[in-house]
C-alpha cells in the first residue's frame, strides 16, 4: 500500500474540503510513492504554503529503510498517526483484525480514517466497512481508494460506485462528499466525477483496457448506526416500484387491447423477444464509456485545484 501521485491529489483536495488530518488512522502503514518535484507541484497547485525544506522532510528514510507516508501526513496537518493492521510487520501501531469491531475507546476517535488499498482485500468486505468507519467521529472523514475495475486478482473485490452511493448516506450518517474515477496506471491522471446511478435510472457500468481506481471523500455528519439496513442496488429497486405499478395497472385495466397482449405474449417468435431484450439491454445501460455523460464527467484541474470549503466542524 502506498499514497503516489494521484492519491495525493486526492488527499490536497480533501483539505481544500475542510478535512481536518488532526488526529488520523490509516488501514496498514502507508507508503510514499511520489518525488519531491511532484510533491512542490502538488502543494503549489493546491495552495499548500510548504517550504522546500518541508519538501525534502516527506523524503527522509533511514539507510535502506522504506519510505512511508508520516511525514506527509503531518505536512498537511496530522498530530496523531495511528496504522492500523492484522500485524506488525511493517511497525503499526494499532494491532486489530479488521473482521471485528473496534474497542468503544477507538470508535469516533478520529478526525480522517484513511483506507489507501486494504478493504478490498478482507473477505467480510461490508463488516470491515462498518467498523472503519465507526472510528470517523462526528464532522471527520473517512477516504478510501478503491479498486473498480480490470484488477481480478489484486484483492477479493472489485468496487463499484453505486455500493459508496449507497453506504454514505444520511440515514448511516455520513454525506458523500467527492466520487471520482482515475486511470491507475497514469503518474498524474484525470478525474472523472461519477453520478449518481439512482438519479439517472441506469447502471454505471464501463469497459475500459485500463485499470481503474475509486477515490471517495465522504463526511460523518452524526453518530447513527451504520448500515443497520441493508444497501439495495439502485435498479433493482426501480424495477420493483415499476413492477408494482405494472401489477396493479392490469388488474385495473382489463380491457381489449390488454387482454389481447397477454394472449399474443406467448407466441411472439424466439429472434424477436432475443431481439427486444438486446435493445432493452442497451437503452436501459447507454454507452459503457468515460465519454458516457449520464455517468461520468471529466472534472478539470483547474476545478479542483481552486474548489474550497472550510466548515467549522469538530471530532467530538
Amino acid at each position: 500500500m502506498g499514497m503516489d501521485f494521484n492519491v495525493i491529489k486526492v488527499l490536497l483536495w480533501a483539505k481544500n474540503l475542510g478535512a481536518s488530518f488532526e488526529r488520523t488512522a490509516t488501514l496498514g502503514r502507508q507508503g510514499f510513492e511520489c518525488t519531491p518535484r511532484r510533491l512542490q507541484r502538488a502543494a503549489r497547485d493546491f495552495g499548500l504554503f510548504a517550504t522546500v525544506q518541508d519538501v525534502k522532510h516527506c523524503f527522509q528514510r533511514p539507510p535502506l529503510g522504506a519510505l512511508y507516508a508520516d511525514e506527509f501526513l503531518r505536512l498537511i496537518g496530522a498530530k496523531e498517526i495511528v496504522s492500523v493492521d492484522r500485524r506488525a510487520f511493517e511497525s503499526t501501531t494499532l494491532l486489530h483484525d479488521l473482521n471485528e469491531p473496534f474497542p468503544d475507546e477507538e470508535r469516533g476517535r478520529f478526525n480522517l480514517v484513511f483506507d489507501g488499498g486494504t478493504l478490498e482485500h478482507i473477505f467480510n468486505y461490508s463488516a470491515a466497512l462498518r467498523h472503519c468507519l465507526e472510528l470517523v467521529g462526528t464532522g471527520g472523514h473517512f477516504i478510501t481508494i478503491a479498486p473498480a475495475h480490470n484488477m481480478m486478482g489484486h484483492g477479493f473485490y472489485q468496487i463499484s460506485p453505486e455500493l459508496f452511493f449507497r453506504v454514505f448516506q444520511e440515514k448511516n450518517g455520513f454525506k458523500l462528499r467527492k466520487i471520482v474515477l482515475y486511470d491507475g496506471a497514469k503518474t498524474d491522471a484525470d478525474f472523472y466525477e461519477v453520478n449518481d446511478p439512482a438519479m439517472n435510472g441506469k447502471r454505471t457500468e464501463l469497459v475500459s483496457a485500463r485499470s481503474m481506481y475509486l477515490a471517495v471523500v465522504a463526511r460523518r455528519t452524526q453518530i447513527k448506526p451504520i448500515l443497520a439496513d441493508s444497501p439495495q442496488q439502485s435498479d433493482y429497486l426501480a424495477a420493483w416500484v415499476k413492477h408494482k405499478a405494472a401489477t396493479q395497472s392490469q388488474v385495473r385495466r382489463t380491457g381489449g387491447i390488454q387482454r389481447l397482449r397477454m394472449v399474443l405474449n406467448p407466441c411472439w417468435p424466439h429472434w424477436l423477444i432475443r431481439w427486444k431484450r438486446i435493445m432493452m439491454f442497451a437503452w436501459n445501460r447507454g454507452s459503457p464509456s468515460l465519454s458516457n455523460r449520464a455517468h461520468f464527467r471529466r472534472l478539470s484541474r483547474r476545478e479542483i485545484f481552486c474548489e474550497r470549503e472550510n466548515p467549522r466542524v469538530s471530532v467530538s
